[in-house]
């Protein structure tokens, strides 16, 4: 690798970082496009959780701001585990730039598919990086655990079942009338479930991976059997899949140390 792909490495990162909360604020710092309520309005899914449960993407961008710092210093540039993950990263971070995009501007006929595709590549790339950093968190100081592998493994936790929430009106689409609408929102939430399940052992039973999936189905539960009480098959399924994840961190973990 040249010094040239390192530089190019570091600037992709810094850019990538600031841009997706930039982006992801823009209709209500400027009041154009589509925000993010209506976006989720338009997203007529079961699996949208209550509200608070976006705020997740305070730390998260804050976290990214950090890590792309991380990353940016020089004595970084021709770092080992920075060079491996620093891609992965700079491309996700892209991807979700152009999720928000997407999300924001896209006509309706495309706005659907767009959030759905866009959504691969990042969660891919996302959690690529999150498992190199896991692997080599040796390699990191205490500074660098907190500010490069904690929100890395924070976005990648939070794609990973948020891809899943853009897909399902696509699935519930495919079947029509012909299913209840419930069916295919299960059949999202299996899935997220059985990608979480692959995903956690790879970590070791990583904490901060695994913490935006439960702080998410923590507010699903709330969404479907408090707030209203639409679908409470999808309250109850996120509540075994809440226990289900925290036994398989819990049997990671100790995996890890065995």
């Amino acid at each position: 690798m040249t010094l040239k792909s390192d530089t190019s490495r570091q600037f992709l990162n810094l850019l990538a970082a600031p841009l997706m909360w930039v982006l992801s604020t823009l209709p209500q710092i400027i009041d154009v496009g589509r925000t993010a309520k209506e976006f989720s309005d338009i997203n007529d899914s079961l699996l949208v959780p209550f509200g608070a449960a976006f705020a997740i993407w305070f730390p998260i961008f804050v976290g990214c701001l950090g890590y792309a710092y991380i990353q940016a210093k020089a004595v970084n540039k021709t770092r080992a585990v920075f060079r491996e993950c620093g891609w992965w990263t700079g491309i996700g971070f892209s991807a979700v730039c152009g999720w928000a995009l997407i999300s924001t501007f896209a006509p309706p006929g495309l706005l659907l598919w767009g959030t759905a595709l866009i959504f691969i590549p990042a969660v891919y790339c996302l959690v690529k990086a999150m498992l190199i950093l896991t692997a080599r968190k040796d390699e990191l100081s205490r500074a660098e655990r907190f500010w490069a592998l904690g929100p890395i493994s924070l976005i990648a936790g939070w794609t990973s079942i948020a891809i899943f929430l853009n897909w399902t009106p696509i699935i519930a689409g495919s079947f029509g009338s012909s299913v209840p609408i419930i069916m295919p929102n299960i059949i999202g939430l299996i899935a997220a479930l059985i990608f979480a399940v692959i995903i956690i052992p790879k970590s070791g039973g990583n904490l901060a991976y695994a913490f935006p999936i439960l702080w998410g189905l923590a507010w699903l539960a709330y969404e479907q059997l408090i707030n209203t009480a639409e679908a409470p098959m999808i309250g109850y399924g996120a509540i075994i899949g809440f226990v289900l994840l925290g036994v398989a961190v819990i049997l990671s973990r100790k995996g890890a140390k065995a």
